[in-house]
């Protein structure tokens, strides 16, 4: 048994702010088009994108509870940041309690920092994350279009301009 994507779209829509529900559409949608483009699951994918910021909305507080009890490293950094960095690894393992697939509980647990090794759905979600229809900042035209070219451009783009911005900050 899996979540199908209606379940992982009903879900998300009791489950988070109307903003994050329309984000995690846009981020389904992108990320199912981009895994027929490549070769990828379809339904995983699509999956995947309703589900990534299941644990989004958490507290700061709740967030490192959370990521504690299940046995997360949280160091210093996650401490200062904990929703955006314990997000996605907190919310597959939650995900995993709902019947999802290790391979998209893979994909969720990546989707903000990456990692070395990232198989092909966990690349379309990375990107799918960064470029869904929502999304509007510099430069995400281009990352649309290389995504649309090479993946493989369009994850070392998003992964070099979060470092940049990181730096910055």
């Amino acid at each position: 048994w899996s979540v199908t994507p209606n379940e992982a779209e009903s879900i998300m829509r009791e489950r988070v702010s109307r903003r994050l529900f329309e984000h995690s559409g846009g981020v389904a949608m992108m990320c199912a088009d981009l895994a027929e483009l490549w070769g990828a699951p379809v339904v995983d994918a699509e999956v995947a994108g309703w589900l990534h910021d299941y644990c989004k909305e958490l507290d700061a507080d709740e967030m490192v509870a959370r990521a504690e009890r299940m046995g997360l490293p949280v160091g210093a950094v996650e401490r200062q940041r904990p929703v955006q960095l314990l997000h996605a690894p907190v919310g597959a393992v939650e995900v995993a309690r709902l019947g999802v697939s290790a391979t998209v509980c893979r994909a969720i647990e990546r989707h903000t920092v990456g990692g070395a090794g990232m198989e092909l759905l966990d690349r379309c979600l990375y990107v799918a994350d960064a470029a869904e229809p929502g999304r509007r900042y510099p430069g995400v035209d281009e990352l649309r279009r290389l995504s649309r070219s090479s993946l493989h451009e369009a994850v070392a783009w998003s992964a070099r301009r979060t470092l940049i911005r990181l730096v910055e900050r």
